[in-house]
C-alpha cells in the first residue's frame, strides 16, 4: 500500500521530471560541434580552460580541493560512528 507520504513524493518528482523535460524541450541547442581548448601550451596566458582556471584562480582552486578533502574526511569519520562510539 502507498501511503500518503510516499504519494506526495512519487508526486514531487513527477513534477520536476516534467518541468525539467519542458525546459529542455524548449532550448536552442547547437547543431554543429565546437572545438574548446583545455590547454594552451604555446602561450602561458592563452584563451584555454585550464590556463585562465589556474592562473587566475590557483588559491581559490587550491582553497576548494582542501574544503571538499576534509568534507570527505568528516563524512567517513560520521559514517563509521555507531552509537556515538568510533571504530568497528
Amino acid at each position: 500500500m502507498i501511503n500518503q507520504r510516499q504519494a506526495l513524493a512519487v508526486a514531487a518528482v513527477a513534477t520536476l521530471f516534467l518541468v525539467l523535460a519542458v525546459s529542455f524541450v524548449g532550448v536552442p541547442w547547437p547543431t554543429t560541434q565546437h572545438e574548446i581548448p583545455v590547454v594552451n601550451t604555446t602561450s602561458p596566458s592563452g584563451n584555454a580552460i585550464a590556463n585562465r582556471l589556474f592562473d587566475s584562480y590557483a588559491i581559490a582552486l587550491i582553497l576548494i580541493g582542501i574544503i571538499l578533502a576534509a568534507a570527505m574526511v568528516g563524512g567517513v569519520y560520521l559514517a563509521k560512528m555507531e552509537g556515538g562510539k568510533l571504530g568497528p
